[in-house]
């Protein structure tokens, strides 16, 4: 990533709220973008009081975008919701996705610049509006429980959840907003929203990513990393990528006692994007060791299963049950949201039909995975000087745990429709160093 070419977009949603205030009724889009300069600052964090929230300063932007973007604290009809992408070049992962609570803009004494500035946060519709009443059964599990919580909480969706809650040992009524609700039923496991994602983690989970990230002064680091209570504080050249509850790596020269696994504790962006203005634009990480040694968050990023899975795999889906209904590489998306580029197979096939394992391998997380809906991720072991991985997706229901060493043709699943899925079936993926390929070099070719 070149550290130098900054880039940003902003697409703002424009509407109106019914007469319940709960239902969004979209009217229009505006896209915001370089080369209009912007100054930011944003905030998102596990139980930290500034988590969630976003400044902007757009300067100069035609009257009639002014106009559109204007919202004061009072009006409680019009909502804009905002999703900023920034990075470098044409790499913009999204940083902010929320709701703008205040926006005007004005023009500073003795300057022909006009200023937009805007006010945001992502959690301020489901800690206002997010309430339930409802009971739930024994046996429900906590993925079920949420999404019910959600489904009439515009915008929101679930991000990642511990595999670690236990379904329900009894029937309960669930009375009251869902935050508080959530605080203080799993008042032991970090329950936070980023970009608009509920998450739920356990005191020593991480938020699985592809692969582990390695913080240096070549990467970016800024300086030497400071301690901050029980926290540890460093700062960077601006990285758009890193999330809230993953885990890191860091890297120092100077102090080199503080280098080994954290998790991300709270990430701030602040500084100028601009083609007619210098300025800083960094990266603020809080890194916290969690409840136990650091050992643990080491363990649950960097597996050290090997295994012997030269050679044909199996079939995740029995042949004559499952057919590839989507291929790898660039597809047209099926569904809003969907990816273009697939970095797996589709399986059609039945609901609840077994998932087995098409080779031996460890359960690297077996957890709610976004749009992936319930999914399950293995890790292989070493084939050919590459570490490879392999992803089972949208799920019905597990039937493996974390850590779990499975062998080829266990049962670890059954087809599903969960997450952003148009119908029964199984995403399969497989990731050679990191890396998607196409699962048919492994499996052959189903006929």
């Amino acid at each position: 990533m070149q550290k130098f070419e900054r880039n940003y977009r902003i697409i703002f949603e424009i509407g109106q709220r019914d007469d319940t205030l709960l239902k969004l009724i979209p009217e229009q889009e505006i896209e915001v973008s370089y080369p209009f300069t912007m100054k930011m600052q944003t905030a998102q964090g596990i139980n930290f009081s500034n988590a969630g929230s976003c400044a902007l300063q757009l300067y100069n932007l035609s009257a009639d975008i002014q106009k559109a973007l204007f919202k004061d604290n009072y009006n409680n009809k019009k909502y804009i919701l905002m999703s900023l992408y920034a990075g470098y070049q044409d790499t913009m992962p999204l940083v902010f996705f929320g709701f703008v609570n205040r926006s005007d803009s004005y023009r500073q004494g003795g300057s022909t610049e006009f200023i937009t500035e805007i006010q945001a946060d992502n959690n301020s519709l489901i800690a206002l509006y997010g309430f339930v009443n409802e009971t739930f059964t024994q046996g429900t599990d906590i993925i079920n429980i949420i999404q019910s919580m959600l489904k009439d909480s515009y915008g929101y969706s679930l991000g990642y959840v511990t595999s670690d809650i236990p379904p329900l040992k009894r029937d309960k009524t669930f009375i009251g907003q869902t935050l508080d609700l959530l605080g203080r039923e799993y008042g032991g496991y970090d329950v936070f929203i980023d970009k608009c994602e509920l998450n739920i983690l356990g005191p020593n989970d991480v938020i699985p990513s592809d692969g582990l990230l390695v913080i240096t002064p070549e990467s970016g680091l800024l300086g030497s990393p400071r301690r901050a209570a029980q926290f540890l504080v460093i700062e960077m050249l601006f990285e758009p990528r890193i999330k809230v509850g993953q885990a890191v790596e860091l890297r120092s020269d100077s102090i080199k006692w503080f280098n080994q696994v954290y998790k991300v504790q709270a990430v701030e962006h602040k500084g100028i994007i601009s083609p007619v203005q210098n300025g800083s634009l960094t990266t603020k990480l809080t890194l916290s060791l969690g409840e136990t040694p650091f050992e643990y968050l080491r363990k649950s990023t960097q597996t050290e299963y090997e295994a012997n899975n030269t050679g044909k795999w199996q079939k995740p889906i029995a042949q004559g049950i499952g057919r590839i209904s989507s291929p790898f590489g660039i597809r047209r998306a099926p569904t809003e949201g969907a990816s273009t580029n697939h970095k797996g197979i589709d399986i059609a096939a039945p609901l609840n039909t077994p998932v087995y394992a098409p080779a031996d391998g460890k359960v690297i997380t077996a957890s709610w995975r976004g749009g992936y809906g319930r999914a399950v991720e293995i890790d292989n072991g070493t084939i050919d000087g590459k570490r490879v991985s392999s992803m089972y997706a949208h799920l019905n229901s597990w039937s493996v745990n974390n850590g779990q060493i499975i062998y080829k043709n266990d049962i670890i699943g059954y087809a599903g429709s969960t997450g952003n899925s148009t119908g029964p079936h199984l995403h399969f993926e497989i990731k050679e160093g990191g890396i998607p390929v196409n699962p048919i070099k492994y499996i052959g070719a189903y006929g």
